[in-house]
């Protein structure tokens, strides 16, 4: 290509030593890459003179059709610009089944009405998945996810609160204390692949900083859903993810509870391959995440 585009120039510039100006290259370089391209298609592209450089009837011909290749290419490259420029193409995503389902899917025709070219394809799992392995462009965690592969950017907080349903508070009274949650039946989980119960968290009223405190009840259960589901019908406390809670708190199904202990917990953050430029369509996705998760 390095010599059509020399032997293209030549001819829109009418001489070696224009040609090489426009190239950033010695007119010698231009003249011998458009000798290396004569010798190669067998033809004379120019009639040379020591006072003029004309094309042949050959290097018209061939011109024309360069140009045309040269002009494809030319568009060719334009639209990779653009396409670079605008999120397009499609985005592989992974998402915490409970966050994904609740607060990011819901929202996410926005954000394929703000990009047209986009498409995406959403799993959920919450057990780790190796990004790199499974081939996706991006996944959402909860925690602080540690992979020197990964680049980290934090799109949200995720907020423990304490609920009940107006029965069960009217039935049982609610808690004032951390205390008095040995009174109560509190609903237990247990970690994805796990089998010791998780801790409910709290903030110290002295110093403000967070804290773990067991609690104890008659049900424990592997998935958020199911906490969910025990909590609505009634069973006792439970210890929910803000965005797991609010839709319950809108409809008066659930109340707060213990509300000067409620604390803020671990990160929400997006991660894609480091080896990765930050594509559009990823930018776009971690500034959309950021615009609908809590902080």
């Amino acid at each position: 290509m390095g010599s059509i585009a020399a032997f293209v120039k030549v001819a829109e510039q009418g001489s070696f030593a224009a040609a090489g100006r426009a190239l950033r290259i010695s007119p010698s370089a231009v003249s011998k890459s458009v000798l290396r391209l004569e010798d190669r298609l067998g033809v004379r592209l120019f009639q040379r003179t020591t006072r003029s450089l004309a094309l042949t009837e050959d290097g018209k011909t061939f011109l024309a059709r360069c140009s045309t290749i040269l002009a494809d290419l030319e568009q060719a490259e334009r639209e990779m610009r653009e396409r670079a420029a605008k999120p397009s193409g499609l985005l592989r995503i992974e998402m915490p089944t409970a966050l994904g389902r609740l607060k990011i899917v819901p929202e996410l025709s926005r954000l394929t009405a703000r990009y047209p070219q986009l498409r995406i394809t959403a799993t959920f799992a919450d057990t780790l998945t190796d990004p790199i392995v499974a081939g996706l462009d991006a996944v959402v965690r909860i925690g602080f996810p540690r992979d020197e592969r990964m680049m980290i950017r934090r799109v949200g907080t995720v907020r423990y609160i304490v609920c009940a349903t107006p029965a069960y508070i009217a039935a049982h009274g609610a808690p004032h204390s951390l205390e008095d949650l040995d009174r109560f039946n509190c609903i237990q989980r247990l970690p994805p692949g796990g089998d010791c119960v998780v801790s409910w968290w709290f903030r110290s009223a002295e110093s403000g900083k967070a804290f773990q405190r067991p609690v104890a009840g008659t049900m424990t259960f592997n998935n958020n859903d199911a906490v969910v589901e025990a909590g609505l019908a009634g069973v006792g406390l439970v210890q929910l993810h803000t965005y797991m809670a609010e839709p319950h708190l809108t409809s008066g199904a659930l109340v707060q509870v213990l509300k000067d202990y409620a604390v803020d917990g671990p990160p929400i953050s997006v991660l894609f391959p480091s080896a990765r430029q930050l594509s559009p369509k990823v930018r776009a996705f971690i500034d959309f995440v950021s615009e609908i998760l809590p902080r």
